[in-house]
C-alpha cells in the first residue's frame, strides 16, 4: 500500500502498568513476548514518567499538555470531586487531530468526567468508599473522539459495559468478557473496518493490571502457577507485604493477557497492510508499587509507580533501539504531533518540550527533567540520575514539610535517601524545583521556596 500523507495512531494504554514488568528490560519475571517483539521494533524508553502518576490526572495532562492546576483534574474524577473533570473548552490532543482530517476512536476506561446526579440511577452503586465513580460522557464532551466504546471507571474486569457513540446515559451495554479481550475485539474490528482513505487515531486503554487483581482468566495464571510470591517480587526494595504476596501472581498475569491482547492489535494492523502507516504506542498512567518499600498501588514518587513503559514504533521513520532519554506524560502531545507531521497544530500555551523533530533524526531529545506532581501534598523532579521530591507526609498540611533525595545511578532501588544528611545539596535541588515550578506557574512554587528558606 502506498504510503499516507498523514500516519495512523494506535496509542494503547493500559492502567496500573509498572515500567519493570515489560520481559526485555530483564526486570520483573514477566511473560510479555509482544511486547518484546514490539521493542525490539520501537523506540523504547528507558526513562518515561508519569507526572502525576494517578488514573485521571494522568489522562488529563496527556490530552492537554497542561498540568492538574490549570486544566482542572486535579485529582480521580468521582461524586467528591465534583468539579474535577475535563474542560469541554481544554483543547486536546484528539480535538487536534480532529481539525486536522483524522477520525479518532476511544476504547475502554476514559475517567475524565465527573457522575452527575440526574445519570446516578443508571451508573454502577456507591463503592465502600460512599463514592460514585463510573460516569457518562456526552459527545460534546468527548473532545473530538466520533468513536466512542467506553465508560468512566468501573473495575468489574468480568463483566464491563460501555456506552457507544450514539447511546443515552440509559443505553449503556453489559459484557460478559475479560475487558482487554473485549476492547480488543472492537479495536481489531475498528482497524479491519478502517477507510485507507483517511488516517485514524485509535486511542485503547484496558483498565487491568489495573486492581482488583484477582479478575484475571485462569489462563493466564497458569502461566505463573509454579513461582512463588518470592521468585516473583525479586526486587530488593520490596518489604514483606501480604497484599503483595497475594497479588503477583495475578498481576503478572493480567501484564501476560494484556500482551497477548498486543499482539491481536499488531496482526490486525500488519493484515490490513498499514504496518509502515501507522505509529504505534505503548505506554501506562502511572506505575504498581506492589511491595516495593512496603507499598502497594501509585501516586507516590518511586520509581515503581512514578516510570511508565513507552514504546514508539514508526516503521522506516524511527530506527528501533532503546534509549535512556528523558520523557514524562506533559511531552507526549507535542512529541507526537511533531513525528505526525503536524507540528505547526501545535497549541502555543502548552507545558510539555517538544522531542518530536529529534526522535525523528534518530537522536535523543534535550528535555532536562520530568516534574513529579502531587495534587495537595508535594512536588518533585527527576532528571534522570536524581529524584527528589519535598511532601507533606499522609496528607496532612499541618506536618512539617520533608525532603527525599535518591542518586538513581548509585541507589537504582532508591533505598538510601541521601537528603537527611545533606542539607546544603537539598537546598540546591530545592533552588532548582523552584526555577520549574515558577516557569511553569504552579502555585506550589512558593510552598517550595517557604521550604527552603
Amino acid at each position: 500500500m502506498a504510503s499516507q500523507k498523514k500516519p495512523n495512531l494506535v496509542f494503547i494504554v493500559p492502567d496500573e502498568f509498572r515500567a519493570q514488568a515489560m520481559g526485555f528490560r530483564r526486570e520483573d519475571p514477566v511473560i510479555t513476548p509482544n511486547m518484546d517483539a514490539l521493542a525490539g521494533e520501537s523506540l523504547a524508553f528507558h526513562r518515561a514518567y508519569s507526572n502525576s502518576p494517578v488514573c485521571s490526572p494522568y489522562r488529563g495532562i496527556l490530552f492537554t499538555s497542561k498540568y492538574p492546576y490549570e486544566n482542572g483534574v486535579i485529582t480521580n474524577c468521582n461524586s467528591a470531586s465534583p468539579d474535577c473533570y475535563l474542560r469541554e473548552d481544554a483543547l486536546c490532543l484528539s480535538d487536534i487531530l480532529s481539525r486536522n482530517g483524522y477520525r479518532c476512536g476511544y476504547i475502554g476506561k476514559w475517567h475524565l468526567e465527573h457522575p452527575r446526579e440526574k445519570d446516578y440511577p443508571y451508573l454502577p452503586p456507591r463503592r465502600a468508599d460512599g463514592k460514585i465513580w463510573d460516569a457518562y460522557t456526552p459527545r460534546e464532551r468527548r473532545h473530538g473522539f466520533d468513536f466512542w466504546h467506553s465508560y468512566g471507571c468501573c473495575d468489574n474486569h468480568f463483566e464491563p459495559h460501555y456506552w457507544e457513540s450514539d447511546a443515552d446515559v440509559k443505553d449503556c451495554i453489559h459484557v460478559k468478557q475479560w475487558a482487554p479481550e473485549h476492547e480488543t475485539d472492537v479495536a481489531v474490528e475498528y482497524i479491519q473496518n478502517a477507510d485507507a482513505s483517511k488516517p485514524f487515531a485509535l486511542f485503547l486503554a484496558h483498565n487491568p493490571p489495573h486492581m482488583p487483581f484477582e479478575m484475571v482468566p485462569d489462563k493466564y495464571l497458569e502461566l505463573y502457577k509454579d513461582k512463588s510470591p518470592e521468585e516473583l517480587l525479586n526486587r530488593p526494595n520490596v518489604r514483606e507485604n501480604h497484599t503483595a504476596a497475594e497479588s503477583v501472581q495475578q498481576y503478572f498475569a493480567a501484564i501476560s493477557g494484556l500482551d497477548e491482547q498486543l499482539g491481536r492489535v499488531l496482526k490486525a494492523i500488519d493484515e490490513k497492510g498499514i504496518r509502515d502507516d501507522t505509529i504505534v504506542v505503548y505506554t501506562s498512567d502511572h506505575g504498581e508499587m506492589m511491595g516495593s518499600h512496603g507499598l502497594m498501588h501509585k501516586n507516590v514518587y518511586y520509581d515503581e509507580a512514578f516510570q511508565v513503559p513507552l514504546l514508539i514504533r514508526y516503521p522506516g521513520k524511527i530506527l528501533p533501539r532503546e534509549t535512556d532519554m528523558l520523557i514524562s506524560t506533559i511531552d507526549l502531545m507535542p512529541t507526537l504531533l511533531t513525528v505526525m507531521g503536524l507540528k505547526e497544530a501545535i497549541p502555543g500555551d502548552i507545558r510539555g518540550k517538544n522531542a518530536g523533530e529529534e526522535i525523528l533524526q534518530n537522536r535523543d531529545g534535550n528535555i532536562p527533567f520530568a516534574i513529579y506532581h502531587h495534587t495537595y501534598r508535594s512536588r518533585g523532579f527527576t532528571d534522570g540520575k536524581y529524584t527528589f521530591v519535598v511532601h507533606h507526609e499522609k496528607d496532612d498540611m499541618a506536618l512539617p514539610m520533608e525532603a527525599v533525595l535518591f542518586d538513581n545511578e548509585a541507589d537504582p532501588f532508591q533505598m538510601d535517601d541521601l537528603a537527611p544528611r545533606n542539607p546544603e545539596l537539598v537546598r540546591e535541588f530545592c533552588g532548582r524545583l523552584l526555577e520549574m515550578l515558577t516557569e511553569c506557574a504552579d502555585p506550589f512554587a512558593e510552598t517550595v521556596r517557604k521550604f527552603r528558606g
